[in-house]
């Protein structure tokens, strides 16, 4: 007799629970191994150590004493290398003076030990009294640069002392000074003119007498005189300091019309593009560090780290004191020390000077 009965069809909660039963935690188990090692292989990677991206600084200093004319850039500005940054007006010319004076001793000395040099008598008398001339005139013309120095500190000690901000001593100092510097002014101006009565005349006499071997020394002398009325009869001249690197201006302490000494930072620049990665290794080393080994870059300045290829670049010789965000110390550990280690920079990986970055050796 045949069977006509339908199959009993299964119920979709008996399929389910076989299902959970004999499949899910299969499932879960490999997804969950899958997940464990993403984990552990891209975001929980203990680094070998903390490193830092170098921060390059290049402090825009003025050489000599000046006046503040004009700055033309702000604070956070991005600068190429050999862009202007400020203007100052030089105020001092003793530095110019003094490099004639050496030229013009290293000149003279040349001249008494060439043995070669056998001028006439009147010759190295005209030269040695020109020489002389020469350095009359440059004392005259620094003397004249101390006066007016001595000037402008006796008229502002003037002015502080009614205001009470000074005593009468310093005064009397800038009066002293200012009195000697011009009765040195006073006196020199007085030789000149005999010295080059003197001068011209005894080279009336052996105009004739110059050769070859006199030439370069007469042109030097010309320059050097060149110069010196260049001195005298300039004014105060303008130097413009440029940006040394390119990268932003991070500080500027300077204002138009601010008198500032020689040696005096202006501004200072720091480079925005990375140069290289600098750890410091603590003891005990978990591995010994060589040039060339390979190693990976753990950022953390974003909510997903990225790893990312690279190799050891130097490794110190020595371990020195952490001076800086890396360093850890406490009430009981006021010296934090280290093996410097540093890493090249991968092109095209986005990373500011100075943030914290991981190093992983294996």
């Amino acid at each position: 007799m045949k069977n006509n009965f339908e199959p009993i069809p299964t119920p979709k909660a008996q399929l389910w629970k076989e299902f959970r039963v004999a499949y899910l935690p299969w499932i879960v188990m490999v997804v969950s191994v899958c997940i464990t090692w993403l984990v552990w292989s891209r975001v929980a990677v203990a680094p070998t150590m903390m490193g830092e991206v170098e921060v390059v600084r290049a402090q825009v200093v003025c050489p000599e004493v000046g006046i503040v004319r004009n700055v033309l850039v702000d604070r956070f500005a991005e600068v190429k290398a050999g862009d202007p940054l400020v203007e100052v007006q030089l105020t001092d010319r003793r530095s110019i003076l003094d490099a004639i004076r050496i030229e013009l001793g290293m000149l003279n000395s040349d001249q008494l030990t060439d043995s070669e040099l056998t001028l006439q008598r009147a010759q190295a008398d005209y030269y040695g009294l020109r020489f002389n001339l020469l350095e009359k005139q440059v004392e005259y013309e620094q003397a004249k640069v101390e006066l007016d120095r001595a000037e402008k500190d006796l008229v502002r000690n003037q002015s502080l002392m009614e205001q009470n901000y000074v005593t009468k001593e310093i005064y009397d100092t800038s009066l002293a000074e200012r009195d000697t510097a011009k009765k040195t002014a006073d006196e020199l101006a007085a030789v000149l003119p005999k010295l080059a009565e003197n001068v011209e005349s005894l080279h009336a006499s052996i105009e004739n007498l110059a050769n070859k071997t006199t030439e370069a020394y007469d042109v030097k002398l010309s320059e050097l005189e060149a110069k010196l009325a260049a001195v005298g009869a300039s004014s105060d001249s303008t130097l413009t300091l440029t940006s040394p690197i390119d990268g932003m201006i991070s500080g500027i302490w300077c204002s138009p019309g601010e008198s500032v000494p020689e040696g005096t930072v202006l501004m200072m620049v720091n480079a925005t593009q990375p140069q290289r990665i600098v750890a410091y290794m603590r003891q005990p080393f978990p591995v010994e560090p060589k040039a060339g080994m390979p190693a990976k870059i753990i950022t953390h300045s974003r909510v997903q780290p990225i790893l990312v290829d690279t190799e050891v670049e130097t490794v110190g010789l020595f371990l020195e004191p952490i001076t800086n965000s890396l360093a850890r110390l406490s009430s009981e550990k006021t010296v934090d020390m280290g093996l410097p280690v540093s890493f090249k920079v991968p092109e095209g990986l986005e990373l500011r000077p100075g943030e914290t970055v991981g190093l992983l050796i294996r």
